[in-house]
């Protein structure tokens, strides 16, 4: 049974992380720009901030799996 809620979290996880990753324009658009991922990262960085909690979403995710 655990290995099967495993499965399922890490089908959810990527699953959500490429959503994070892929549609970074319209969360944006969506929830508006963020002012530190701004002043942090520079021009666009909330779009940066997007694909970056994808990406730490993703590997957190296979880490915890695995």
């Amino acid at each position: 049974m655990a290995v099967i809620l495993k499965i399922l979290i890490l089908v959810v996880g990527i699953g959500l992380g490429t959503v994070l990753i892929k549609y970074n324009f319209q969360l944006t658009q969506l929830f508006g720009h963020n002012y530190y991922a701004e002043r942090y990262l520079g021009d666009g960085g909330t779009y940066s901030m997007w694909k970056l909690l994808g990406t730490i979403l993703i590997i957190g995710v296979v880490v915890y799996v695995f």
